[in-house]
């Protein structure tokens, strides 16, 4: 019995696993219904596999959880990334954008301007400083002494560039021009008829040129009132 006992059981772990031929599991099987110790072994090795898919399965919940929140973190960290190079890139436009195109009136100094007439009527402005970023021009029609003038309001700006970083070029001329002479409409041949726009003064005035056209005539007055007179004809005024 016992020798029986001892085949039985290194037979058990093929009947366990199903893999036994039939004749073994008719033999093993008439045997547990007869021996209460081989029956006890092979409930031991049912609790032993129950317990190791148990482990199994609860390390594989562990590992199911610690792979899904790699996943989670993976994600949250290419997240942040994302964002701080955007951050970047929106901190480096900005800083471009404030650096190059921020403008700053230059307050007007002596000799900041000069200004030369050509032969053709021409009023050329020179800027005698180091470098500017942008001028603005505006041209209104203003009556004085019962005649009417036109007058141009001209102011320059800086950048964070152009007044901390730009170095002036040797030998470059910076000359805004302002044409007396314009063309208007054609006469009956079709040719242009040149007409003389008779520029008397030009005035330096730092302000929103954009409003100044809106202006009634006592608001432009008042706002002009501070402009500082650059040129003017020997003849007027």
């Amino acid at each position: 019995m016992k020798n029986l006992c001892e085949i039985v059981k290194d037979l058990l772990p093929l009947y366990h696993d199903d893999v036994c031929s039939n004749e073994s599991r008719s033999m093993v099987e008439k045997h547990l219904l007869e021996c209460n110790d081989c029956k006890k072994y092979l409930d031991s090795m049912n609790n032993d596999f129950i317990q190791s898919n148990i482990e199994k399965a609860t390390e594989q919940a562990k590992f199911d959880r610690l792979k899904g929140l790699k996943k989670k973190l993976f994600r949250k960290t290419m997240m942040i990334s994302a964002v701080s190079v955007l951050c970047a890139i929106v901190v480096f436009l900005a800083g471009f954008s404030l650096i190059f195109h921020y403008e700053i009136p230059i307050l007007y100094e002596d000799e900041l301007l000069s200004v030369d007439i050509a032969d053709d009527g021409v009023i050329n402005i020179l800027f005698n400083s180091k470098d500017y970023h942008c001028i603005y021009t505006y041209t209104k029609t203003i009556e004085k002494n019962g005649i009417e003038q036109d007058v141009v309001f001209v102011y320059y700006t800086d950048s964070i560039w152009t007044k901390y970083f730009s170095k002036p070029h040797k030998n470059e001329v910076k000359q805004f021009s302002i044409g007396n002479n314009i063309m208007v409409d054609s006469d009956k041949n079709g040719e242009s008829i040149l007409s003389k726009e008779d520029i008397t003064a030009v005035y330096y005035l730092i302000g929103d040129y954009k409003n100044l056209a809106q202006m009634s005539n006592e608001e432009f007055t008042k706002a002009t009132q501070d402009a500082i007179l650059i040129w003017k004809k020997c003849t007027v005024l």
